[in-house]
């Protein structure tokens, strides 16, 4: 015997009462509220014992519903409803902000507010509705602000660590709008949005990008004036010993030098870099700190500070003024120096290069932040190696300036070529003397056997010029055999 399967479309039908019945929202239950509930309802919040939120809480609707209910009721009850009147025309937001806060509050029920105001129950029925969707909005705005700025920092967290996102959010809000984080360099060329962006950080580093000047000028033009660039570089010491803590001592310097070769020297070689950068597409270039943030401010960004974290170098620079567009920088062991000569005009003096390439720009920053040495030159400059200052202290550097005397800028004996820098912070009787004299390749200092502090150079700078004004004919060969004999004999050395 077969048994009797009910009808199909009754189980459906029975299944989707179930579903009704079990996952009704407070907007659908709105259909299963009597005529006489919705009266009730509508009259509790009339009479402000309650707020409209305690109401719509107890029956389970949303403040929208119970508008549409006092409505309806208003509509259908004539001994209930408040003559019409026309609404003021001088109520400003802040006004109906007040009056729908009253409203919800229960301070007063909706028929008092109304009276009191002078408006219609509809009036303000339609701007509880307009304020219900704005704070709807703003909480909405308010959750996808939070959700940006976890992100934001989630992301910087787990790329570079909890400590540089502090440094970084001492100088600038990362989870502003006006600031965009990126992970990779290439991503500045292809992003649009750059250019409404007031702060830009960059996860990556600058060592990976083949034309580093050309990135950093295509950044200055996308940023405002004052806009501020974070990034990060790996100098040649932190090169050095990350490798130092790899392997066999010995094996890790030859390597080292081999590096320093070719990813160093090669790509700066007229001849070779071509080859280089078609090889490496730039990717792992050796930079020191100088040229780094020499490129930096040769671009037209401000150093405002840089600091060594968990072995990169982060900088944070921000744009003061348009690039120089160097298009040939001094990458060789000689270098030309801009100097001030006899007349006030700018030469340019011959030297075997002592600093790190872009170093020239750095000249007002190191000043800034360490003065100047008691050997009249800046104080603590990273700029100088360890073979640089080798070769100062024997005047190794020196033996270029040849060339300018034979050019006659320069004679063997006289003052200091100095920089516009050094010879504005010189007194001004000084600067005018100066200016009557060519520069000396011997310093008069050495001539005289003193101390090689500004004071003592000044001094020993001013002797001579006021010697050679009195003598024009024989000071020079008097100090000249005066400073060999303090080389040879007394173990004179630069300062």
């Amino acid at each position: 015997m077969k048994t009797k399967l009910p009808n199909q479309n009754l189980l459906k039908r029975s299944r989707k009462k179930l579903r009704i019945k079990y996952k009704l929202t407070s907007v659908e239950r709105r259909e299963y509220f009597s005529t006489e509930n919705r009266t009730r309802i509508v009259v509790d919040g009339q009479s402000g014992e309650f707020t409209i939120g305690e109401i719509c809480l107890r029956e389970g609707i949303t403040p929208i519903i119970f508008n549409q209910w006092s409505k309806d009721f208003l509509e259908n009850t004539s001994e209930n409803r408040i003559d019409l009147r026309p609404v003021k025309k001088s109520f400003s937001d802040d006004d109906r902000y007040r009056i729908v806060l009253e409203g919800n509050n229960g301070t007063y029920s909706i028929a008092e507010i109304c009276k009191k105001e002078n408006i219609a129950q509809d009036e303000f029925l339609k701007w509880s509705d307009e304020f219900l969707q704005i704070k709807k909005k703003r909480k909405n705005r308010e959750r996808a602000n939070d959700f940006h700025t976890i992100k934001i920092k989630e992301l910087i967290e787990n790329l570079v660590g909890e400590d540089i996102l502090e440094y970084f959010e001492s100088f600038i809000d990362v989870t502003s709008k006006e600031t965009i984080v990126i992970q990779h360099h290439h991503t500045c060329s292809k992003d649009k949005t750059l250019k409404n962006k007031s702060n830009l950080v960059c996860l990556s580093r600058i060592n990976d990008i083949r034309n580093i000047n050309k990135h950093f000028e295509l950044i200055n033009s996308k940023l405002p004036q004052g806009g501020v660039f974070i990034g990060c570089l790996e100098t040649l010491t932190a090169r050095r010993e990350r490798n130092n803590n790899k392997g066999i001592p010995i094996l890790n310097d030859l390597y080292m030098g081999l590096e320093f070769l070719f990813k160093r020297v090669i790509p700066k070689l007229n001849v070779t870099k071509k080859y280089y950068f078609n090889l490496t597409k730039g990717k792992g270039r050796l930079l020191s700190k100088a040229e780094g943030l020499g490129r930096l401010v040769s671009c037209g960004f401000k150093i405002m500070d840089h600091k060594n974290i968990n072995g990169l170098t982060y900088f944070i620079v921000k744009k003061d003024k348009e690039p120089t567009f160097d298009l040939n920088p001094s990458y060789g062991p000689i270098y030309k120096m801009p100097r001030i000569g006899k007349n006030g005009k700018i030469i340019k003096v011959y030297k075997f290069r002592t600093m790190h390439p872009y170093s020239e720009y750095l000249q007002d920053y190191v000043l800034k932040s360490n003065g100047y040495a008691e050997t009249g030159k800046p104080a603590e400059d990273f700029r100088i190696p360890i073979w640089g200052k080798f070769f100062r202290r024997f005047w190794f550097d020196e033996i270029p300036q040849l060339i300018n005397v034979l050019k006659g800028d320069m004679k063997l004996v006289g003052i200091r070529p100095v920089s516009k820098r050094y010879f504005q912070d010189i007194p001004k009787e000084m600067q005018k003397l100066r200016l009557t004299q060519k520069p000396g390749c011997i310093p008069p200092y050495v001539a005289l056997n003193r101390d090689g502090n500004v004071m003592s150079v000044l001094q020993s700078e001013k002797d001579y010029l006021e010697e050679k004004i009195r003598n024009p004919y024989f000071a020079d060969t008097k100090y000249f055999f005066k400073a060999i004999f303090n080389i040879i004999f007394k173990h004179k050395r630069s300062a």
